[in-house]
């Protein structure tokens, strides 16, 4: 029954390998969607969110319906899509100062507005897997004021949401008075809070992280993650930066400056964090940024920015800064940590795959292309490099769905939002397909103590039954091809099923005549 079944399903899938649904275009009422760039993707993959540029309009499209469930057009300038729940529920802004959430299901929608009379704009910035914990800040109604305070806001049992500010530290990174501490980014589970503050001129910020305990509707403290990334944390910090009115003459002040910066100079590794490059993963818990220097161009006599590519992985608290890759900015990963980056200079819809162990780089369609079998050229153009022209990616938590949007083909002009899903997450058993297997052995060897070796088939799922059929033992392949039984089941084991981790490929093995010797069906 399993074998018929599998072989059944197998038969419903796409011909791409790995591929679950093959590249989709974005539609409203049947018509393709060139005038939006694609923004987020609820955790399971389902629901695509987007938003324009102009006036700045949004749209929720459903994957499994396929078509759009949700538009707001002619809105104003102000409305921000911030998040889909699996179940399809919607949280948005429709100005500065509002926040709105909608349930799916129905029933009357909730509004979200500041408690802070000081703040009276409210940002959301993030979501829990559920939308039951927000994350945000409070802010100014000058935009120009950058103060502002980071809060979490926990749903009741009446349905709105309590808000809470975030404690945070009353110094910057090099001790003198912050211009800004923000709360960027939520876990999935609410548990984890990010965020980064900067300091007054905005070229020293470092990133910030709050935890909330199980239980607990808001942090008690905070930690810096990845600051020895950027600062040598074993000198003293330089102080706030001297003001000439603290000084009685210009030489003291000169005087003093010189100092302070030679201390700057000292703590400060290069490059930098970039103050505004900054992104989160929920699909790797990963925060994803990019480092810049500034260097003087002796030609024009003005300061060069040089992006370089890093990334901060929350749960092993250790991270790395690329800088051979220069001009490139970290947005996403897979799951097994290859980086997904932006080469701007290009622009916003030039993706590579960075891989951080191997420092090797491939655009993001060719990765696509040579991995699936999808035809990339058929959906998306090419650069005078032969390169192809698409980007800035969204990968759903689960790993499985990515949205990505670029020029369209036929008018370059117009832009393209398309998805892919796949049958694993992206990324997994070392980021590339298993190897299209041409031959495979006809006969599969089992020693008594229960080992097996497949060569061919490494990376493989791999079940094992007993002659009445029951699941003995379920489990995976080695990079090289070897399972150990738990226990040495060789005088019971009937047949074997080793499956391929994307495509699903079915390769089945029966004992005849020997228990340790079976021959594939």
């Amino acid at each position: 029954a399993t074998l018929c079944l599998t072989n059944q399903w197998l038969v419903a899938q796409a011909t791409y390998e790995g591929v679950k649904t093959p590249p989709q275009e974005i539609s409203i009422d049947g018509v393709l969607e060139t005038k939006a760039y694609v923004r987020g993707v609820s955790p399971n993959g389902r629901y695509i969110w987007a938003a324009y540029y102009h006036n700045q309009a949004a749209y929720v499209y459903d994957t499994e319906l396929k078509k759009c469930i949700w538009q707001k057009s002619d809105a104003g300038r102000e409305i921000d899509l911030k998040y889909v729940t699996n179940e399809g529920d919607i949280i948005y802004q429709k100005d500065r100062r509002t926040t709105l959430y909608i349930s799916h299901s129905g029933g009357e929608d909730i509004v979200i507005t500041s408690t802070d009379k000081d703040y009276p704009v409210l940002e959301v910035t993030g979501s829990s897997l559920q939308g039951d914990r927000l994350v945000g800040n409070l802010k100014n109604v000058d935009p120009l004021v950058r103060d502002s305070k980071p809060f979490v806001a926990n749903r009741t049992a009446q349905g709105d949401y309590s808000i809470k500010v975030l404690p945070y530290p009353a110094e910057d990174a090099l001790g003198g008075i912050p211009e800004g501490t923000s709360v960027l980014a939520i876990s999935p589970d609410g548990k984890t809070l990010l965020g980064r503050q900067v300091n007054s001129d905005s070229y020293y910020p470092r990133l910030i992280q709050w935890t909330i305990p199980e239980g607990q509707e808001s942090a008690v403290g905070y930690t810096f993650p990845g600051e020895s990334l950027f600062f040598n944390l074993d000198l003293p910090k330089p102080g706030a930066q001297p003001k000439p009115s603290d000084y009685e003459s210009d030489d003291a002040y000169e005087e003093a400056y010189d100092a302070w910066d030679n201390l700057v100079r000292a703590y400060c590794k290069k490059p930098m964090l970039d103050p505004m490059r900054w992104y989160y993963s929920p699909s790797t818990q990963r925060i994803h940024f990019a480092t810049r220097n500034l260097v003087l161009n002796e030609e024009t006599g003005g300061i060069d920015q040089i992006l370089m590519p890093g990334y901060w992985d929350v749960e092993k608290q250790q991270g790395e800064i690329l800088q051979q890759f220069k001009g490139f900015t970290a947005t996403e990963s897979f799951d097994d940590g290859t980086l997904l980056c932006i080469e701007e200079a290009k622009s916003f819809y030039h993706c590579s795959c960075i891989t951080p162990s191997t420092r090797e780089r491939v655009n993001l369609g060719v990765w696509l292309k040579e991995r699936t079998g999808i035809p990339i050229e058929e959906i998306y153009s090419s650069d005078e490099d032969g390169e192809f022209v698409l980007g800035w990616p969204n990968i759903s938590q689960d790993g499985k769905t990515l949205a990505f949007f670029g020029p369209n083909l036929e008018n370059p002009y117009a832009f393209r939002g398309t998805y892919i899903q796949f049958t694993e997450p992206l990324g997994a058993h070392t980021s590339v397909q298993a190897p299209i297997i041409n031959k495979v052995s006809p006969q599969l060897q089992m020693t008594a103590a229960g080992e097996i070796y497949v060569p061919e088939l490494a990376n493989h799922r791999i079940s094992i039954y007993t002659a009445q059929g029951v699941l003995i033992e379920h489990g995976e392949l080695s990079a090289t091809g070897h399972y150990q039984l738990a226990k040495p089941h060789a005088g019971t084991v009937l047949f074997i099923q080793i499956i391929a981790p994307l495509t699903g490929e079915l390769y089945s093995y029966r004992c005849l005549g020997s228990s340790t010797l079976l021959q594939s069906l």
